[in-house]
């Protein structure tokens, strides 16, 4: 079976996004980038940016609690939020952690997991 940040770039292309790259921040941890996704809703609709997600190695069995996203300028001050904290990430200070708990299905995971992030933007 495939897992970890395989499965995730996987999911991704069999939903039509193209262009990932897997990052790895100084800690190991890897994230499946999407570059150039466009914010679909929201405050921020319409804007350009570098999405990465977090794959742990057993994703899709878990998944880890935020996005990261890199943006100039950054889309949301750094701190708390109201329904969550942006605080740099272990990425690098271009990017933005956004924390957020996500909830996978075992059927389509990745499609639920997209689903989610698409709604912290409408949220925004």
């Amino acid at each position: 079976m495939n897992i970890g940040a395989q499965r995730l770039v996987q999911d991704l292309c069999d939903q039509g996004h193209e262009g990932m790259t897997i990052l790895v921040d100084t800690n190991g941890m890897q994230y499946v980038m999407i570059p150039e996704f466009i914010i679909p809703a929201g405050s921020f609709a319409g804007r350009n940016i570098n999405l990465a997600i977090p794959a742990p190695t057993d994703y899709p069995r878990s998944s880890i609690a935020s996005i990261h996203i890199k943006a100039l300028p950054h889309l949301a001050t750094f701190g708390q939020t109201g329904t969550r904290n942006v605080i740099t990430s272990p990425l690098g200070s271009e990017w933005q952690y956004w924390s957020y708990q996500f909830q996978l299905s075992p059927n389509n995971p990745t499609s639920k997991l997209l689903a989610q992030i698409n709604a912290i933007f409408r949220q925004n």
